[in-house]
């Protein structure tokens, strides 16, 4: 097995060519998983372009080792010390592990603004972990500073994805005074919506992964390529363990039928407790819609209403009275029973990007984690932004044999209008 050093020097020698760095990395992870640490750390100082596989270890390690290359990489960079790999990897700390920045939040925004190659990419998810005093500090420096000022523009950002409503509010009056369209995107990119003096969040804050088990699991995994089975086998998303499970059924086709192509409507997942899962919802829900005419069919999201069974129906705004025959007709997914779990904390929060089909993505509740612009739409019964409830992730397998992606491969969004047991789906992808 080779070791830290050889694996770092081949991979700046050889790149992908003739050369094998994540299976290297996953022996190394099985021989001494502390290891996957010291290798992140050794390769601060180089120029690794390209290197998943030290992204793959990052997710793999555990908290203390994350928290060890945490603070070495924090340290570094308050010392002076800034490249690729730095900005790398304080990216995806900001989203699995944002406390390390407390007490050093001016200093983020300082990094934020002035290091401009290589850029740090600072997913908005960071700014949640703002204390109170900060946030009180920085609301009060918006009226003192002019808004074209590159620093106070970062800080009222910060404040905007901090979820302190009235710090939200006074950050998207500070950014967009005279423009309420935009002031309302980027509200929802927060997650929230302002109905007149007040803002109501449009999403919770603690998400339940899908445990596929093994009927759904065994042929997810079968699809990826070896090395990604080991990773997926072993990421703390896919699998519930000891942890606590909620019961649930995906999958499947439903007894009614789609507005659109007058086929049964196919499931997505049916939660015969969904207040459990933070759903607000006195009865059973089964979360249905068209995998043939979502996004391909359908002008915008596919509604439904629901039935006092929590059945969905096809929402009288997509109804046809002639079939259309869809363009890319899709078979069922797979149906199985599988479990919700709340995993690690650190999980809370999950970029699209970053997460490169290592991390599952597939989840009921919490945040949502957008391919493109956030985007809740406005329920069609009483014109109010819906809330989202779950995210799917590509690659689910179908009745046919298939492994079902949406578009190219994103993701698709669920929302609810509680009021009007109303459900709308859309799918993104790049």
């Amino acid at each position: 097995m080779p070791t830290i050093q050889t694996l770092l020097d081949d991979y700046e020698r050889l790149g992908w060519t003739n050369n094998d760095p994540m299976s290297q990395m996953l022996a190394l992870r099985r021989d001494n998983p502390a290891a996957l640490a010291d290798l992140v750390i050794a390769s601060f100082d180089r120029a690794l372009p390209h290197a998943t596989f030290l992204d793959a270890a990052l997710d793999l390690m555990d908290d203390t080792a994350l928290e060890k290359v945490t603070t070495e990489a924090w340290q570094d960079i308050r010392n002076g010390a800034w490249n690729a790999r730095l900005a790398s990897v304080l990216s995806s700390v900001a989203t699995q592990m944002p406390q390390v920045f407390s007490g050093h939040w001016d200093m983020l925004v300082d990094i934020y603004t002035t290091k401009q190659s290589p850029r740090l990419y600072v997913e908005d998810n960071v700014w949640r972990m703002l204390d109170r005093a900060t946030v009180e500090r920085w609301r009060g420096r918006l009226a003192e500073v002019p808004s074209g000022n590159k620093a106070a523009h970062a800080r009222a950002v910060a404040l905007l994805h901090s979820r302190q409503p009235a710090a939200v509010r006074d950050a998207a009056a500070w950014l967009f005074p005279d423009d309420p369209g935009t002031r309302a995107n980027w509200l929802m990119s927060a997650g929230y919506a302002q109905e007149h003096d007040t803002l109501r969040a449009l999403h919770g804050e603690t998400p339940l992964h899908i445990d596929f088990g093994p009927t759904l699991g065994a042929p997810i995994r079968r699809a990826q390529p070896k090395w990604n089975r080991e990773i997926l086998a072993h990421h703390p998303t896919w699998h519930a363990r000891g942890s606590h499970r909620l019961g649930a059924r995906f999958g499947g086709v439903s007894s009614h039928r789609c507005g659109l192509c007058h086929e049964p409507l196919h499931r997505l997942l049916t939660l015969p407790q969904p207040a459990a899962a933070g759903i607000d919802s006195s009865t059973p829900v089964s979360f249905d819609t068209c995998l043939s005419c979502a996004g391909w069919e359908s002008d915008g999201p596919m509604f439904h209403r629901h039935d006092d069974a929590g059945n969905a129906c096809a929402h009288p705004s997509q109804q046809r009275d002639t079939a259309i025959q869809p363009d890319y007709p899709a078979a069922p997914f797979l149906d199985a029973d599988v479990a919700l779990f709340a995993a690690p904390s650190r999980w809370t929060r999950q970029e699209w990007g970053l997460s490169n089909s290592r991390q599952n993505l597939s989840r009921v509740g919490g945040a949502p984690s957008w391919v493109q612009s956030a985007w809740y739409p406005d329920c069609p019964d009483c014109g109010r932004k819906m809330s989202f409830v779950m995210q799917l992730d590509s690659n689910l397998p179908q009745t046919d044999g298939g492994e079902w992606l949406w578009g190219s491969g994103g993701a698709n969004y669920t929302f609810w209008c509680a009021p009007c047991r109303t459900s709308a789906h859309l799918w993104q992808c790049t």
